[in-house]
């Protein structure tokens, strides 16, 4: 054993640089993997935590204080909150915000960082009544940052009455409020529980300092209470059938959108853990290389060690005790990188939530992982040992390589002699201590190039879908309120938007809870008005719904329902009376659902007609024309469409206008929102891939000039000059990135269309892959320069060998 340490700290003094080498790429390989596996259990953790630091159980709106509350037994701990009353803010966004989503929040100054985290900039002045925090939805939807004034018109004293009276139905708001007017500076950013995106519409939110109370003394304010309850949501069934006996008293439940946003966050961890798995087989693939590629270096001494007796399994040792040491110093760098790259996540919503961003380290996670990094670095040198061991003194009388018939066209076509070697070099694998790893560069050249091209096809058509409402379920441009299709010669609404030919297309959707297959569902009911259909809704499989015993599911409804497409579900709905009425519906289609029904997410919820419904919870009895009509009187969200061009935008800019209160355009669903924040998953994927490829690619022309040494000094001395010399590495590059071109760029389209496919249906929406030729192109591009680049220092290595010298060796 002594002499196997003899050997090793020797070889350590003339190869420690290679040593250094094989430390640093298992660091950055295992510290990316350790990075990406942290990442994704911190996005999963990110919101459950900041409930537990920020979170409330639910909020009580009331036109009254209702001190009583905090003698609730189901009650911990109560924050009163004023939302005072306003005419449409104005905004140095320079864009209208949209009042029906938008509301100012008075919460106490020793419970405003308990209510919201802050994002950025400050608490406002405690003695500034013009200091405020605006809401993260403010700065991503209007473009408000540190600094945008909001100015406010505030409803004043002597129009408290009118307030409450139109919030009764008992007549008019007021016309102009006549209160002071506060022009708000936003000195800080924050994020609360509900404004996070929980499939029900995105709230907007400002919260003043305890000196705008003062300011705006008199105005009429609703009471809002956040309560967080002893036992969460098991005790808000009770805690809301007490609470809401009280007369103008709602609840609002934040536990079941704590859900939503919880599971629209996971497709985020999902791909970092997706990361961290191809993360880690490229790491593999890479290292392992690596360790062979020294071990054969190193087993070039053994004749030598061995005629001064030193054994096989004694070679065998040496190499592994290396092994050990890359990997124990591999390991522990793994963990600095993890550490370093840990402020990286998480991304999009998740970091808003995150209670605690910046440096983290996750200790189990990170043992865990240095010691599978060392085990799995071991068990890669395992082979290489042994066979280095095995080949010592041995003749290599290996077979010679088949000839390449694309370099002998090339030769026959008269191609430059750089050219036909260049090729040769690229194909050919040669043999012995020659030998090239011809095979491992051609494969992951290809890879590589096929996954920079799924991942612009999966990239672009995240894209396309984004900016394009009709793939996830939302084909209309607004969203209005209005009455049900029973009133349409009464609804005001409905008649003014039927009334006006600008207005192509009108659907009139109720919401309403069924059950299918005994799960618990928020159904929409559809119909398009008169002369103004189809319905505006999208199928991303099969199609909608059209008749009576028709239903249309979202993707997770559908499988959590155990249903396909063509099967026939049992379904349930309450009527007004409280009779559960049961009926079978065949599945017709999978249809994403916008989050502005308010069913849960975009992939939650069912579709059918109005007909069906009322069918359902109407059956024929001595009540079905009373049940019919308190149906149709429901209250209905209006979508519309204009008529494409400019007379149409400015007809639907005229009834938003009109009806700004009651209008609202279509939100990107939260799922979308969270991939799209994380958007880059898909090139950190592709760029791994690519990585690993180039690696093999510089690893062929590395060790192709290495081990063919003899061979350029032969063609040295025989008239060739030093141009000549690196024009065969450039060949041989320009093959390999030819090759991987294409049979790459085929490949990855197909794998980045199927891969889309897959996606949009797993997530519900209509799967439209997108292929950017430009984008191909340039990618082909950018791997030819790419490829030659990498050639040019093995190139002027080629170049500068002198052909004494390398014959001599020989």
């Amino acid at each position: 054993m002594r002499a196997v340490w003899l050997v090793l700290v020797a070889g350590f003094r003339r190869q420690w640089r290679s040593w250094v080498l094989l430390g640093l790429l298992v660091a950055v390989a295992s510290g990316f993997v350790l990075a990406s596996t942290a990442a994704g259990l911190r996005t999963d953790a990110a919101f459950p935590r900041y409930v537990a630091s920020h979170g409330y159980d639910a909020i009580v709106y009331t036109i009254k204080d209702l001190p009583e509350l905090r003698q609730d037994p189901e009650v911990a701990q109560v924050t009163p909150v004023r939302m005072p009353f306003y005419d449409q803010p104005g905004c140095s966004c320079h864009r209208q915000i949209y009042t029906g989503a938008f509301s100012v929040r008075e919460v106490p100054p020793a419970s405003l960082g308990r209510v919201a985290k802050l994002v950025a900039g400050r608490m406002p002045d405690p003695s500034s009544p013009v200091e405020a925090l605006a809401s993260f939805t403010l700065e991503r939807d209007y473009g408000v940052h540190l600094g945008t004034v909001i100015t406010l018109p505030m409803a004043g004293a002597s129009q408290r009455q009118a307030v409450f009276n139109a919030m009764n139905g008992q007549g008019p708001p007021p016309k102009k409020a006549n209160g002071p007017k506060m022009a708000m500076r936003v000195v800080g950013i924050v994020a609360a529980e509900n404004e996070f995106s929980s499939g029900q519409g995105t709230t907007y939110d400002l919260y003043p300092g305890p000196a705008f109370a003062v300011a705006t003394k008199g105005s009429p304010a609703l009471t809002t209470y956040y309560v967080r309850l002893h036992h969460g949501q098991a005790g808000l069934p009770r805690f809301e059938a007490r609470t809401s006996r009280v007369e103008g008293t709602g609840v609002q439940d934040l536990d079941r959108p704590e859900a939503t946003i919880t599971t629209s966050i996971h497709p985020q961890a999902v791909g970092w853990r997706v990361l961290a798995a191809l993360a880690a087989l490229a790491g593999i693939a890479v290292v392992g290389q690596a360790l062979a590629r020294q071990a054969s270096a190193e087993g070039a001494e053994h004749p030598v060690l061995a005629a001064l007796g030193l054994s096989p399994r004694q070679f065998a040792a040496r190499i592994m005790l290396r092994t050990l040491v890359v990997a124990v110093a591999g390991a522990a760098g793994g963990i600095a990188v993890a550490t370093l790259l840990s402020p990286l996540a998480p991304l999009g919503e998740a970091r808003l939530a995150e209670p605690a961003p910046g440096l983290s380290f996750d200790a189990l996670v990170l043992s865990l992982g240095a010691l599978a990094t060392v085990v799995v670095v071991i068990a890669l040198g395992v082979w290489p040992a042994v066979r280095a061991a095995r080949v010592r003194g041995r003749d290599d009388r290996a077979p010679a390589t088949r000839a390449s018939v694309v370099a002998g066209a090339a030769a026959a076509a008269g191609a430059p002699p750089g050219a036909v070697i260049g090729i040769q070099h690229a194909l050919e694998r040669g043999r012995g201590p020659r030998a090239v790893p011809v095979g491992t560069a051609l494969v992951g050249s290809v890879a590589g190039v096929a996954a920079l091209c799924a991942t612009a096809v999966f990239g672009s058509s995240l894209a396309h879908l984004t900016s394009t409402p009709a793939l996830y379920g939302a084909p209309f441009q607004d969203i209005f309120l209005g009455g049900g299709p029973g009133d349409a010669g009464q609804d005001p609404v409905i008649t003014e938007l039927e009334g006006d030919r600008a207005i192509r297309r009108i659907t009139l959707v109720m919401v309403a809870p069924i059950t299918v297959n005994r799960v618990d569902v928020t159904a929409i009911a559809a119909a398009a008005a008169p002369g103004r259909g189809p319905m505006l809704l999208s199928a991303a499989e099969g199609r909608l719904p059209a008749g009576e015993g028709q239903i249309a599911l979202g993707a997770s409804t559908m499988r959590t329902a155990g249903a396909r497409i063509g099967s026939v579900v049992r379904v349930t709905a309450t009527d007004a009376d409280g009779a559960v009425h049961a009926g079978r519906f065949r599945v017709v289609g999978l249809i994403p659902l916008p989050t502005d029904f308010g069913t849960g997410g975009i992939g939650t919820g069912a579709a059918l007609t109005t007909a069906g419904y009322i069918s359902l919870v109407c059956p024929p009895s001595p009540r079905q024309a009373q049940c019919r009509t308190t149906v149709e009187h429901a209250g209905q969200l209006v979508l519309v469409r204009a008529a494409p061009g400019p007379a149409g935008a400015a007809a639907l800019a005229r009834h938003i206008a009109r009806h700004r209160d009651n209008a609202s355009p279509p939100t990107v669903p939260a799922a979308l929102v969270n991939f799209g924040a994380s958007a880059a998953f898909p090139l950190l994927l592709g760029g791994v891939v690519a990585v690993c490829g180039l690696a093999a690619l510089a690893h062929l022309l590395v060790v192709s000039v290495m081990r063919r040494r003899t061979e350029t000094g032969l063609l040295r001395a025989l008239g060739m000059v030093r141009r000549q010399l690196a024009t065969i590495v450039f060949w041989q590059a320009t093959t390999v990135a030819v090759i991987a071109i294409a049979a790459g760029i085929p490949l990855g389209i197909a794998a980045g269309r199927a891969i889309w496919r897959a996606f949009a249906i797993s997530l519900g929406v209509v799967p439209v892959p997108v292929v950017q030729a430009w984008l191909i192109v340039a990618l082909a591009a950018g791997a030819l320069l790419a490829a030659n680049a990498l050639a040019a220092v093995p190139a002027m290595s080629a170049a500068r060998s002198r052909p004494g010298p390398l014959l001599r060796t020989e």
